[in-house]
């Protein structure tokens, strides 16, 4: 072939990669939409239906709790009823319609309903996402796929928060505090329906059987999928992507440890030996579990009630709370590609243990906010500084709690171990969030950051220590 035809191929298989994900952009209103209405639910608790803080943390951990069955429940239906573009659109109305009446809600219990039912109905579409773009895009361009595909997402997040914050700045001076929130939740909703009908127009169907076969290998599939986690106001498993082949059963064996239980006796008659390094690294993995569950349990404890701080004792605006939030998604957004080479060079414990540190410096930080007075823009600078180190930190977190359970898992069984992992980061954040609140009232904000930030640094020595007992050679990617 001439050295023109090659150029034509080439030019011809990018135009064809770029026909292939251009529905990746029905999310777009969707997640501009979550993005402008993130910060809103624990001021629109607390100054408009009158509710507390302990109300917001219990808001939290309800919606929490509905999300995570539903989208293990979605995710095993959309393998075998129905297409994968049924449950994104039924995702994006299941978000936009409960958004939508949240701005009618007259009290706090309407509101909790109403998040409830974004928890369960809005993840519809969630589990099916990845699944969808391996359905659609060959196998040598699922990097470059899931990589444009977080890029929207993540970038409409951010125009989200800017939408958001535009909302509020102009709005509350035009029209009026409780108008101004009411008709934000308008506007989340209204563009989760603009998602809804593009969706229907331009996702493609596939015709694959039903129920769908398992992907092999498992361990490419969890390189590619795994799962994505969003922070709102506090540290919440927005977004989970589960394996195809996950489900509440399989999670039940692994924790028990009879799902390697015939691998590990095998590899001992075979090779003399090695089954004791792979218990040590099940332990090990099972170790990380657990550390991870407190990381969520302190992280969201000392995130949920941020936003209603700013407000009461700090006396900041609505539209300073907005614009320091949006600082933490940009952060976060930026960082995700270079936390992702260092991981690849220095090992994922590594690179967690010191971006978590930088949690023990932001919850440090509020706390000693809150103990000397800070008020005005000053406090609005120094909240931004936090909040950038804070996205950094989340980074850390999404990026590095992914690798570091692939590689202690035992081979072939990745995708369920992530399944398990996401679990408990999930009851994490819901026990996190239930108790936020109550803390808040029972010894006040700045000792509740405080305590987050005891209970971060924990989590680091500890993550310390199960690098250090981690086999040998799994500890050289830790």
């Amino acid at each position: 072939m001439s050295s023109s035809e090659i150029a034509a191929d080439v030019r011809a298989e990018k135009a064809a990669a770029i026909e292939r994900t251009r529905w990746f952009y029905a999310f777009l209103p969707n997640k501009v939409g979550s993005g402008a209405t993130i910060s809103l639910p624990p001021i629109y608790v607390t100054e408009i239906l009158g509710g507390t803080v302990a109300d917001v943390g219990v808001i939290n951990s309800l919606t929490n709790a509905a999300a995570v069955p539903a989208a293990a429940l979605w995710g095993w239906l959309s393998d075998r009823v129905g297409t994968r573009k049924h449950y994104l659109v039924l995702g994006f109305l299941g978000f936009a319609i409960p958004t939508i009446l949240m701005g009618f809600s007259h009290s706090v219990w309407q509101f909790l309903l109403l998040s409830a039912l974004v928890g369960a109905l809005g993840v519809a579409g969630t589990p099916v996402s990845s699944t969808l773009i391996m359905d659609t895009t060959p196998r040598t361009q699922w990097d470059t796929a899931f990589g444009r595909f977080n890029q929207i997402g993540g970038w409409g997040m951010v125009a989200g928060r800017v939408v958001g914050l535009a909302c509020v700045a102009y709005g509350i001076a035009a029209l009026g505090n409780e108008t101004t929130q009411r008709g934000l939740w308008m506007i989340g909703g209204g563009l989760g329906l603009a998602s809804a009908v593009w969706a229907w127009r331009v996702v493609p169907e596939p015709r694959l059987p039903k129920p769908r076969p398992p992907r092999r290998p498992l361990t490419e599939t969890v390189r590619y999928t795994g799962y994505t986690l969003i922070e709102r106001m506090r540290l919440l498993p927005h977004s989970v992507y589960y394996l195809p082949t996950w489900n509440p059963i399989t999670l039940a064996r692994i924790m028990a440890g009879r799902t390697w239980t015939r691998t590990r006796r095998l590899a001992h008659h075979l090779h003399p030996g090695h089954a004791r390094v792979e218990d040590d690294t099940f332990s090990t993995l099972r170790a990380y579990f657990v550390v991870s569950f407190v990381l969520f349990l302190v992280g969201t404890m000392a995130y949920t009630p941020f936003a209603v701080w700013q407000r009461e004792e700090l006396t900041n605006s609505t539209s300073s709370v907005f614009l320091v939030g949006m600082m933490n998604s940009i952060a976060a957004a930026l960082s995700y590609q270079w936390v992702g080479s260092l991981i690849a060079r220095w090992g994922s414990l590594r690179v967690q243990m010191v971006t978590i540190s930088l949690r023990i410096v932001v919850f440090g930080g509020f706390a000693v906010m809150s103990w000397l007075g800070v008020r005005g823009l000053t406090s609005i600078v120094v909240l931004i500084v936090l909040q950038s180190l804070s996205g950094l930190g989340w980074a850390g977190i999404a990026v590095g709690g992914n690798s570091t359970v692939a590689h202690l898992a035992p081979e072939g069984h990745e995708g369920a171990a992530l399944g398990v992992y996401t679990s408990f980061l999930s009851f994490g954040a819901i026990v996190g969030a239930f108790i936020s609140g109550f803390v808040v009232l029972w010894i006040g904000y700045a000792a509740s950051f405080t305590l987050g930030a005891i209970g971060v640094a924990l989590v680091v020595l500890a993550l310390w220590v199960i690098r250090r007992r981690a086999p040998a050679d799994a500890r050289e990617h830790l």
